[in-house]
């Protein structure tokens, strides 16, 4: 059965081959295998997986669901083979047995990868006999236990501190042990660099800075990047296709190091975002396969699902997730342009207890395989581009009552409401190239930009680039010090003349200000696009958080100050004008500029005020001239990736109208009905053959020239249409 699987794999790959345009076969022969990677599957091993986990048949999973890549545990704590390297004791069950090598013995039948799994962020205690140096120390000296089982389990496990021989020697030496008894194709490294800090007070730590200083961020970051290459030269010793990678998390939000610098010489990335953790909406790994992507251009992406089930604050790593979670996360990695990853913990839990888990990765990872060509992508074909600022999540002084993630998840959502297709561009990745493509930029409150970032903005905006932005953007420099002024200020011909405090000022003789809870409204004071559907009213819903501002002209929105919300008797407002531009519009040649006075994108996240969506998506609309790029028609609450592939285009759909789609898990999907699309292709070139993925059923469409429409019939979680030219 094995056989049946690589033969028909190899075919796959063969006839997806051939299907490609010359450039797109040309590309995929020149690329290291691992550019080349879309489905990864792997199970870790528990310690008394070694009794009695069958091997033939744990590979026989991988290769039915077509899987390219596995990552085998090695880990440090303990070993899943006979090592040689002293104090890298074997797990409890492993009894002399060599399941690392049975299990690469296995998966080289079928024509599967292998990436040794490492986990050096813990330690078994007792080695602190020895190696008491190995250890991350609290202030009071004792061993760091968080996330080692600390205070549920026996004292077994500790943290490991990166600053010690325990990084750069003992990791080291399991790493060469295992490419040269093995010739593993990679190396990873789980719980290790992350992007979060962990503050240490061994005695290593002591010589470089103290762990609450700055100083210590730089110092950690530092020996990161310094530990990563180590292990990328171990992993290329021999081989020069074979690829080391860290595990990195933190998703929209980041940590506290720069991804950027972390990720330079990386050649596969890991995203390690495995559920949907508290409050985060169902597009939670689209985006960070968004922010993934920018960071890492066309090197992989991997993007991590675990098969195992999580609410908001429990967690059943033996039990299986809802299925419909599970298939639309791997639906958002693969319309992103990542690489499925999906995983499940213990071989005796998930193939003797809870299998469901198997056939969901199966069925999709498989599916994928069908199709590989078409997730193959060169460019994307969207014209609008939001900018995230990690750097500012990290030091940004937010408002009180607020996430610094709030603005950018607002306008996502306000975005995928609208229909509006986008990219995600990271400030510290942008680049004058990244740039040109895009008809519009918008900063949701990008409240830190560099000068060089601030500069390519200008340039964008002076070849004819729009822009939208909002709140604080470019009012903090990099350090998190407010500027003396809007560092777009004179791109937009306005100028600060207060500050957050000064936005909700007291009532009149009260010298409290308004609490972050009062919001301000808008005025309506000129007919303009952007007011668009707003009848039967003078005023909208407000900002929660506003910075007062100067403009030339007259307004065509102006902010009332807050008033008490009770008792209903003073329910109203004390001047129904005032002169504070709310929104400023500006025209430059090409260019259509706009800036809000408030938080709006923030104030709608943290709402859901229908007034401030509607309001940001006309604003959208009006600075590309309505001509957004791809237009979907249809109902539903949906996602849209518009992309040139290897063969040709695609055009990916991802429904989630669902109950579930702001929390929770989604339990099952709901399906939506057909889906009109109208799109201008970039070159004037023939579309010979159309398919519908998901449905596998050809579609029918139209050109006209580079006009190109069709209609799918109808959406249940995720819709690929493939065209080939």
């Amino acid at each position: 059965m094995a056989i049946n699987r690589r033969e028909f794999a190899t075919r796959t790959a063969a006839t997806a081959l051939l299907a490609l345009p010359a450039a797109g076969q040309a590309a995929a022969v020149k690329a290291p295998w691992h550019q080349r990677i879309k489905r990864v599957l792997h199970i870790n091993f528990n310690e008394l997986d070694p009794l009695d986990m069958d091997v033939e048949a744990y590979a026989d999973v991988l290769a039915a669901a077509q899987a390219q890549v596995t990552f085998l545990s090695v880990t440090g704590s303990v070993s899943f083979y006979p090592s040689a390297v002293p104090d890298f004791y074997p797990a409890a069950g492993l009894n002399g047995r060599d399941l690392f090598g049975e299990c690469v013995s296995a998966l080289r039948k079928r024509n599967i990868r292998v990436v040794g799994r490492f986990s050096p962020d813990i330690v078994q205690l007792r080695a602190a006999q020895k190696h008491p140096d190995w250890f991350r120390r609290e202030r009071d000296g004792t061993i760091a236990r968080h996330g080692a089982g600390g205070g549920v389990l026996p004292p077994t496990y500790g943290e490991t501190c990166q600053f010690t021989a325990y990084y750069d020697q003992q990791i080291p030496a399991i790493m060469r042990e295992l490419v040269t008894r093995y010739d593993v194709d990679g190396l990873y490294t789980n719980g290790w660099p992350n992007t979060e800090v962990r503050k240490c007070w061994c005695a290593a730590c002591q010589k470089v800075a103290d762990a609450d200083s700055t100083a210590y961020v730089g110092a950690y970051q530092a020996r990161a990047i310094k530990l990563w290459n180590l292990y990328t030269g171990i992993a290329k010793t021999g081989r020069s296709d074979r690829f080391y990678t860290g595990n990195i998390t933190g998703g929209l939000r980041g940590g506290e190091l720069d991804l950027t610098s972390l990720t330079k010489n990386a050649e596969v990335l890991l995203c390690d975002n495995q559920n949907r953790g508290a409050n985060l909406p169902v597009w939670d790994s689209a985006q960070q396969a968004r922010i993934a992507r920018d960071v890492m251009g066309q090197r992989t992406v991997l993007n991590l699902t675990g098969g195992w089930a999580r609410g908001n604050s429990i967690w059943w790593r033996n039990a299986t997730q809802n299925p419909a979670e599970l298939q639309t996360r791997m639906a958002q990695t693969a319309a992103a342009g990542g690489a499925i990853h999906y995983h499940w913990l213990g071989a005796h839990q998930g193939f003797k207890e809870d299998r469901r888990w198997q056939a969901i990765g199966r069925e999709y990872l498989a599916w994928q395989a069908r199709n590989d060509a078409h997730f193959h992508t060169v460019r994307s074909l969207h014209k609008v581009a939001m900018i995230v600022s990690p750097l500012t999540n990290r030091v940004y002084p937010k408002p009180d009552g607020s996430e610094a993630t709030d603005s950018v998840q607002g306008l996502y959502s306000i975005l995928l409401e609208a229909r509006i297709p986008f990219d995600v561009l990271t400030a510290e990745n942008l680049t004058r190239d990244k740039l040109v493509q895009y008809s519009a930029v918008l900063l949701p409150n990008v409240a830190i930009l560099t000068d060089a970032q601030l500069g390519m903005i200008s340039a964008f905006v002076e070849n004819g680039g729009s822009l939208m932005s909002s709140f604080e953007t470019g009012l903090y420099d990099t350090k998190g010090i407010m500027r003396p002024d809007f560092a777009l200020g004179p791109l937009l011909r306005m100028r600060r003349v207060g500050d957050r405090a000064s936005s909700h000022e007291p009532l009149p003789g009260n010298t409290v200000p308004y609490p972050p809870t009062f919001a301000s409204y808008h005025r309506i004071e000129a007919t303009h696009a952007i007011l668009k559907g707003f009848d039967d009213t003078n005023w909208l819903a407000g900002p929660n958080w506003t910075i007062p501002i100067e403009a030339g002209g007259d307004p065509i929105l102006t902010l009332i100050d807050p008033w008490p919300i009770y008792p209903t008797e003073q329910t109203y407002s004390r001047a129904d004008r005032t002169s504070k531009p709310a929104i400023v519009l500006r025209e430059r040649g090409k260019s259509r500029l706009a800036h809000f006075a408030g938080d709006v994108e923030g104030s709608f996240w943290r709402t859901g005020d229908n007034d401030l969506a509607t309001l940001v998506a006309n604003t959208v609309r009006w600075i590309m001239r309505d001509d957004i790029g791809p237009v979907v028609d249809g109902d539903g609450l949906i996602e849209v990736f518009a992309w040139q592939t290897e063969p040709g285009y695609a055009v990916h759909l991802l429904n989630y109208t669902n109950p579930n789609a702001l929390a929770y898990t989604v339990r099952k999907h709901y399906p939506l009905g057909p889906q009109t699309v109208r799109m201008t292709l970039p070159t004037d070139t023939r579309i010979r053959r159309a398919r519908l993925l998901r449905s596998d059923t050809d579609l029918v469409f139209r050109q006209d020239g580079r006009r190109l429409s069709f209609t799918v019939p109808g959406l249940m979680e995720y819709e690929v249409a493939a065209f080939e030219i």
